[in-house]
């Protein structure tokens, strides 16, 4: 009787498995748009756009007189400079692919990562 409930559960846990990669594969699918642009928006507005092929270095005025300092740099973006209290922001590293993002939430400022 112990051996079917372990057949059992072997069983959900292969179906569990097969539907987690099949999820992941349709997210790489769906996010293997080449990123071309970082989107930069403040409180939920967009306030720039700017194209990752060329390498800048940029101050962005957030909420609250909070700022960050976003760094493109061979198609890679991350925040070098921010006045937020924890730094996290700063933490986070180079995003590069499209769907990915960098948040400063004590600044509301965040830069996404788009594609064509």
């Amino acid at each position: 009787m112990n051996i079917k409930r372990y057949k059992k559960e072997g069983l959900l846990i292969v179906i569990i498995l097969l539907i987690s990669g099949a999820l992941l594969l349709a997210n790489r699918i769906i996010f293997s748009k080449p990123a071309n642009q970082v989107e930069i928006s403040v409180n939920g507005e967009v306030v720039r756009t700017l194209d990752l092929d060329q390498d800048a270095d940029i101050l962005i005025q957030g909420y609250g007189n909070g700022t960050n300092r976003f760094v493109i740099q061979d198609g890679k973006v991350h925040v070098s400079e921010a006045t937020c209290p924890d730094k996290l922001c700063m933490h986070q590293g180079w995003v590069q692919i499209t769907g990915e993002s960098l948040v400063c939430l004590p600044n509301r400022v965040m830069a996404r990562i788009i594609g064509e």
